[in-house]
């Protein structure tokens, strides 16, 4: 068992919007598509209010269409915005919309018109949480020192979830295997700092529909891997700090 670790979740927390991921910049932006007019000489809290503000001068549909284009209309067309538009005041799609790879960013398209309109929109329930890993072994130590990605972390994470979890129920084989591609749209976005040769710490952001089940788990012990293909090449998506 020589990829067996000890895993102890830290910290855990829901949270409805994340620090810094709607900028002076974006609000500015907003604003304009919105033609508020001049901002000159508004502060940075004033810039957000005076956002929040002018969103809540449209429809919620309107506003919810707006932020959307601005946000991923790379990535989606006039008509899926439109039908996102429509869904949103009805459903969890940062759970829920078909495309996984656009859950992050409907989460925080769906923080910020929460945030304008609280009576309409569904609250935002991601997730934070900190976990310690200690490896058992040698190899176990080089995989923490060389591959904490998506993949690998979600088979650790797997290890402190019953087997009704839905991260157990709809990718059991996956993470049986050695292919998790889904993983890089269910983490969002980790870091992790090496504590010791045979240990590191993680943060990571993902949906409470995933992560729920480890709310009450405090530490246990899982056999875990990275994909196969990610063995010798770290994920884009993961930052690693030595110390």
């Amino acid at each position: 068992m020589e990829n067996e670790f000890d895993v102890e979740v830290s910290a855990f927390a829901i949270v409805q919007a994340i620090d810094g991921v709607w900028n002076d910049q974006e609000f500015s932006d907003l604003l304009a598509e919105m033609e508020f007019g001049s901002i000159e000489g508004l502060s940075k809290d004033e810039l957000r209010e005076m956002c929040l503000l002018s969103l809540q001068d449209l429809t919620p549909e309107a506003a919810a269409a707006l932020v959307l284009k601005y946000r991923l209309g790379d990535r989606l067309n006039d008509a899926q915005i439109s039908n996102i538009a429509a869904d949103m005041p009805e459903e969890k799609l940062w759970e829920e919309y078909s495309d996984m790879a656009l859950h992050e960013g409907l989460f925080y398209v769906s923080s910020l018109l929460y945030t304008a309109f609280p009576n309409v929109f569904p609250e935002p329930d991601a997730v934070t949480a900190t976990v310690r890993i200690t490896a058992r072994h040698e190899e176990g130590s080089q995989l923490l020192r060389s591959s904490i990605n998506e993949s690998f972390l979600l088979r650790l994470l797997a290890g402190g979830m019953d087997e009704d979890a839905a991260l157990i129920r709809l990718f059991e084989d996956q993470l049986a295997g050695d292919s998790l591609p889904e993983a890089q749209f269910i983490i969002w976005t980790l870091t992790s700092e090496s504590t010791a040769e045979d240990a590191c710490t993680v943060e990571l952001l993902s949906s409470g529909a995933w992560l729920d089940p480890l709310r009450s788990t405090k530490s246990y012990s899982v056999r875990a891997w990275p994909d196969k293909a990610a063995r010798k090449k770290p994920s884009p998506h993961t930052s690693t700090i030595s110390t």
